[in-house]
């Protein structure tokens, strides 16, 4: 998880997703999505398009299987609670008979480190990045498992699955995006109807990343999905989460 926990990070200081820990976002409707883009924002998800050559390489290349993703596999209950948050659902994904496992590189080690109160962070560390934690929830197609399957192939049968991180640098107040960025083709920003922002990148492997930062159940936490396709299939599949902390 450390490997995928470095992507996610990076991915959410490109995108410089967020809501200030402490602050109190819109209280969310069930009856109505989380997500729901505009004409103008479909557009610009649709014409995202994947770099040609990768910047930093594909660190994914370095996982053999989904073993190495998920870490040491724990009770998904056992998750939710030591998160306070539950983890988050796929309708669209369980109707394709999707399953989710989850783990951590820390295996049950991650429960020993309390996600720290939003309102009430803990002081900065001489080392942010040595005191993030987390997990990660994978939903693996119909005959992929978790033990055996070989990542790539798991890739290519459509395997999704998030990251949740919290702690160290996590738990301090987000830096404010930068007000002028160079125009990126591969990478576009939504909102939840929270009002919390969401970084949508294209990437080279064909892959969609989707990172956010928000403050849930008084925690603060990054968030990263990863699909197996493109951003606007990637997208629509966020839109109908169920449980997502935004």
């Amino acid at each position: 998880m450390r490997r995928v926990a470095g992507l996610t990070a990076a991915a959410y200081v490109l995108c410089g997703c967020g809501s200030t820990p402490g602050s109190s976002p819109p209280p969310e409707d069930g009856s109505r999505p989380a997500l729901v883009l505009t004409p103008a924002q479909e557009s610009a998800v649709a014409a995202l398009t994947a770099p040609e050559f990768s910047r930093r390489g594909d660190p994914l290349a370095l996982l053999d299987s989904v073993a190495d993703l998920v870490g040491t596999t724990l009770a998904c209950d056992e998750v939710a609670e030591h998160l306070d948050v539950p983890v988050p659902s796929f309708p669209t994904l369980q109707e394709r008979g999707f399953t989710p496992v989850c783990g951590s590189s820390e295996g049950a080690a991650v429960f020993e480190h309390p996600v720290p109160s939003a309102a009430d962070p803990p002081a900065p560390s001489a080392d942010p990045a040595a005191d993030v934690h987390g997990v990660t929830v994978a939903y693996l197609p119909p005959g992929v498992d978790a033990d055996g399957t070989p990542f790539a192939e798991a890739r290519s049968e459509g395997l999704v699955w998030m990251t949740i991180l919290y702690g160290g640098d996590t738990a301090q107040p987000p830096t404010a995006a930068a007000t002028s960025e160079p125009s990126r083709s591969d990478f576009t920003r939504l909102r939840w109807r929270s009002g919390t922002v969401l970084g949508v990148q294209y990437v080279d492997s064909g892959d969609t990343h989707l990172a956010w930062r928000s403050t849930a159940a008084d925690h603060v936490f990054d968030v990263s999905v990863n699909t197996s396709g493109d951003p606007v299939a990637g997208v629509a599949l966020l839109a109908d989460g169920v449980d997502l902390p935004t």
